[in-house]
């Protein structure tokens, strides 16, 4: 019986029910979404890049987040034994899919993406183009739409192995370059959004020896991260 009449009221508010909905789908898009990026065996989910996620979340209440779809993997069983270059490519294809279908729905959103080690990675080379050509990635184009583009207000790379020292928008201590290092002359269109951390000791995104320099950026440069974030976001 109780289904019946809800059946019917249902049919009776039928004329309204679709612009309503619309109306609630666009009410419902945040000021501020913040994309993640987990580094190479982390778990489905942020990995590394929770702590800056994390604090954009907690500093502007009401945004969103969600974690890029991607292996994440570098040969290792524990993930499936896909390659690096093919999790590269697949990452790169995620990162473009996610953040493109959502400006999209919520053009108006600004955007914030967090990437750790790979998930820099992957993000730098959605971003700013210019391929990844050391992992078999030759499509040189910006993989984002014009439009996500200018929603993009800030990008975090942490421990990113596409680093190259003297970039405008690296920091930290390392003088060299990561395994996977941007070409002599790069330039990224969207420079200014950038920060991108990396310290001399770190043997992914520099040529250190310290592999736990690497999983230290959260701690080291979150908060700096978070107020460059801050700087960026209207």
């Amino acid at each position: 019986m109780h289904s019946k009449l809800l059946a019917a009221s249902l049919l009776g508010i039928g004329a309204v029910a679709i612009p309503l909905e619309g109306a609630m789908e666009k009410r419902s898009c945040p000021a501020i979404h913040v994309f993640g990026a987990r580094e190479t065996t982390a778990s489905p989910g942020y990995g590394s890049s929770s702590t800056v996620v994390n604090g954009v979340l907690s500093a502007y209440p009401g945004s969103t987040a969600e974690a890029i779809n991607y292996p994440a993997c570098g040969g290792q069983s524990s993930c499936g034994s896909v390659s690096y270059s093919s999790s590269v490519a697949q990452g790169i294809a995620a990162v473009a899919s996610a953040v493109n279908s959502f400006n999209s729905q919520c053009p108006s959103t600004e955007i914030v993406l967090v990437g750790y080690s790979q998930g820099g990675e992957i993000m730098d080379a959605a971003l700013c183009g210019g391929g990844d050509p050391n992992q078999g990635y030759t499509n040189t184009a910006v993989q984002l739409s014009a439009s996500a583009v200018n929603m993009v207000k800030a990008a975090i790379f942490m421990g990113d192995p596409m680093f190259r020292a003297g970039l405008s928008y690296e920091v930290g201590t390392c003088a060299a370059g990561g395994f996977d290092e941007r070409p002599a002359g790069f330039n990224c269109p969207s420079a200014s959004k950038i920060q991108s951390y990396c310290d001399a000791s770190d043997p992914y995104c520099c040529n250190g020896s310290n592999a736990a320099t690497h999983q230290g950026y959260g701690a080291e440069y979150g908060s700096q991260a978070l107020a460059f974030i801050k700087s960026k976001l209207g």
